[in-house]
């Protein structure tokens, strides 16, 4: 496997002797390099990849961040041993190996894996990982964030506070536990959540501390060994009355055959693609409020990458509830205002973003090769992290509002019509 990627397009990696079958699904490319989470799961498919792909794209374009969307899976039985899990990293790893080593794919933690479990995978592969790669320990908690955030600023849109909000919380892991957290903190109220395993329901609202407890001891069984509340069926979670729905396990969980049963005022998504194309708009028309989920959610990439740059868990958080709670209020006041469907408008701002990056990427000049020398020096350790944090604010900023790229297309553009 070599740069001759044509995205979209969906490999597919198999070893039947060691029991491997895997996707690799490249929606774009900047510059012959893109990235995107490596998951673990039994039931992982290439046309579920291909759709977090895409939603890769779009999520990397609204940020700004110069990279072309990817999403790779391996099927994995869930209660597979770290042995056999490592196994069938190192194989798929072989597979795809001149894709890793030459840095075209750009593996990331996902569901089913961890940064140290890439790690394993390249170290076994003899390709050496920067000092400050694959560090992160925080990704569900930086979802979390644009997720509160998404429904802190579409609450106001819908006319309601989230302080004393009803809450409904598809998925109870890395991401789903730290939204119940953060909400309890703005006073909203739990009343169910749900695992693989089942759902729990108390109208009253269901203590967060306990919930977070159980699942730290017992995983996705923490339902089985919560007191006091209603066990209900995982799918009825998501037609509960509530203010609030956040679905933050799998894709497609809301579809046609359930959409008219919900009954939440606003849905903002840990997950990628809950909520089919169809469902969406269906919501739409009847006055609930979906925030697109590539923004809702993107959290683990806009935050991984700030802490990459040196900064701290709170500037990170300051970060989220003011610049980039900005965006999406501005992107949701554009939408009412001209009368638009959110997502349309929300992908046509992402797609504008990415072209505009690719765009720019064409320009190697001497301020960009520069850039990315220092990147690799930072990447590598050999630049303090000092520098590059009173740096960082500023840089993330201009990305978010979209203006680095129109500086740098504007330049290039000139420069190419006084040649």
């Amino acid at each position: 496997m070599t740069k001759n990627i044509h995205p979209p397009s969906v490999l597919e990696i198999s070893d039947p002797q060691i029991g491997l079958t895997a996707w690799l699904a490249v929606d774009s490319m900047i510059e012959h390099h893109c990235c995107g989470g490596l998951r673990m799961l039994p039931d992982v498919s290439a046309a579920e990849l291909r759709l977090l792909a895409k939603a890769m794209t779009l999520k990397l374009g609204f940020l700004g961040f110069p990279h072309g969307g990817a999403k790779a899976g391996i099927v994995c039985d869930e209660n597979a041993s770290k042995e056999d899990k490592l196994r069938l990293l190192a194989a798929f790893g072989r597979k795809a190996q001149g894709l890793l080593s030459n840095r075209i794919y750009l593996p990331g933690s996902d569901m089913g894996t961890n940064d140290q479990d890439i790690r394993d995978m390249f170290k076994i592969l003899g390709i050496r990982v920067p000092k400050r790669a694959l560090r992160g320990q925080s990704s569900g908690w930086y979802t979390s964030l644009t997720v509160i955030a998404s429904a802190k600023v579409a609450s106001m849109y819908q006319g309601f506070n989230l302080a004393g909000a009803t809450v409904a919380i598809e998925g109870f892991g890395a991401v789903g536990s730290s939204v119940a957290q953060g909400l309890e903190k703005l006073g909203s109220k739990v009343v169910a959540i749900s695992t693989i395993q089942g759902a729990l329901y108390l109208p009253d609202g269901l203590d967060v501390s306990r919930l977070l407890q159980g699942s730290r001891r017992h995983a996705d069984k923490c339902v089985d060994f919560y007191d006091g509340a209603e066990r209900i069926n995982k799918e009825s979670l998501l037609e509960l009355n509530v203010d609030v729905l956040l679905p933050c396990a799998r894709h497609h969980s809301i579809h046609l055959g359930n959409v008219t049963k919900i009954k939440a005022r606003l849905i903002s998504s840990g997950s990628n693609a809950p909520i089919t194309g169809e469902a969406e708009k269906a919501l739409s028309q009847c006055g609930i409020l979906c925030v697109p989920d590539f923004i809702s959610n993107a959290g683990g990439v806009l935050g991984g990458t700030m802490e990459f740059a040196g900064l701290s868990r709170s500037a990170i958080e300051q970060f989220v509830d003011r610049d980039y709670s900005r965006q999406v209020s501005m992107l949701l006041e554009k939408a009412r205002r001209e009368g638009v469907y959110i997502r349309d408008l929300a992908e046509q701002i992402a797609l504008e973003r990415f072209a505009r990056m690719k765009g720019a990427s064409q320009n190697r000049s001497a301020r960009h090769r520069a850039f990315s020398f220092a990147l690799d020096m930072y990447r590598a350790g050999m630049i303090p992290s000092f520098l590059v944090r009173a740096l960082s604010q500023r840089y993330f900023r201009r990305r978010i509002e979209g203006k680095f790229q129109q500086c740098a297309l504007k330049k290039y553009a000139n420069r190419s019509g006084n040649e």
